[in-house]
């Protein structure tokens, strides 16, 4: 079965940057049959950066599939697409602000073929620390952890998708740095963690899943609302979803966590932590001034809240 990479990207170039950095220097990348960029909207600086990483790197597969920028169909047609121009193939799918691991990928197909067999199999996920059920794997395997989490303002211990993880972004920024660097934080799980998969039935995180071919003809295709829509027909169905225990991922923007993260310096920490950084990236400037720039772009909605003004027409 081939192995088909999709990669959603619209209007995060810093993030995307990170992402592909991570694929690349990883190695995981050219494990993939074909790299398919889903671009939603994608224009300008974006669109001049993807066309110079792809000609930088005619070794890899690539393939674009283009629509305008918006959400519900606007985004699940542009995964259809893919899935109709490569049938009968596994399928990985990231969005441009998911940071993965060197072997993410191997680690979900290895998921992936230890439940193929099963007819309610329905997709696999990665273990994301800031999401809830990611945190609840993580601060299970993880007592010592769990025993200072416990201790921070709002925090809770919960595998809902909406929990205070997801609610509460200083929770997520704390639990993304206790495993901020993600070769070592999977060392630390896999010795951990007896059980390399945790079944469930529920609502699962789109930013990170593996399903194949059967799966998506079985729900007609991704439908408009995709993570929303696909986990409430998954838990109406009792499908199952296989978490891989053995491959924690960083996810950035998760909407509730957006603002709070772009005012961190936790972006240019996870790439300190993961790859090999230029002499600029190090450096005093080229730290700060990335952040400084996600801080100006914040003032418009921050005055807009501040004289309660509705956003401008889009």
């Amino acid at each position: 079965m081939k192995k088909i990479l999709m990669i959603l990207t619209s209007h995060r170039l810093d993030c995307f940057k990170l992402c592909m950095d991570m694929l690349i220097q990883g190695g995981s990348i050219r494990r993939f049959d074909r790299v398919v960029l889903l671009l939603n909207g994608v224009k300008g600086r974006h669109l001049r950066y993807l066309r110079r990483l792809m000609a930088a790197h005619p070794d890899i597969p690539w393939d674009t599939i283009s629509g305008p920028r918006g959400r519900g169909w606007l985004i699940s047609n542009l995964q259809n697409e893919c899935v109709r121009r490569y049938p009968d193939s596994l399928y990985f799918k990231i969005d441009e602000d998911t940071f993965v691991s060197a072997d993410w990928d191997e680690v979900l197909a290895e998921a992936h073929a230890a439940h193929r067999e099963r007819p309610d199999l329905a997709l696999v996920t990665a273990t994301i620390p800031n999401n809830g059920l990611g945190s609840w794997q993580l601060l299970n395997l993880f007592p010592d952890i769990r025993a200072e989490y416990l201790k921070l303002p709002q925090a809770a211990h919960a595998p809902a998708a909406d929990g205070p993880i997801w609610f509460y972004p200083h929770l997520a920024e704390w639990l993304i740095r206790r495993f901020l660097n993600l070769e070592e934080a999977n060392c630390r799980v896999r010795a951990q963690a007896r059980e390399k998969w945790a079944p469930f039935h529920d609502r699962f995180s789109i930013n990170c899943i593996c399903y194949d071919y059967r799966h998506w003809q079985e729900i007609g295709g991704v439908q408009e609302q995709d993570e929303v829509g696909w986990g409430k027909w998954i838990a109406q169905n009792q499908k199952l979803v296989v978490l891989a225990a053995h491959a924690v991922v960083h996810h950035y923007t998760f909407f509730n966590q957006q603002d709070w993260l772009d005012r961190s310096s936790l972006l240019e920490d996870l790439r300190a932590a993961n790859l090999t950084t230029t002499a600029w990236e190090r450096s005093v400037p080229g730290r700060i001034l990335p952040r400084f720039g996600r801080l100006l772009r914040q003032i418009p909605s921050i005055l807009r809240r501040r004289f309660n003004r509705p956003p401008p027409p889009s």
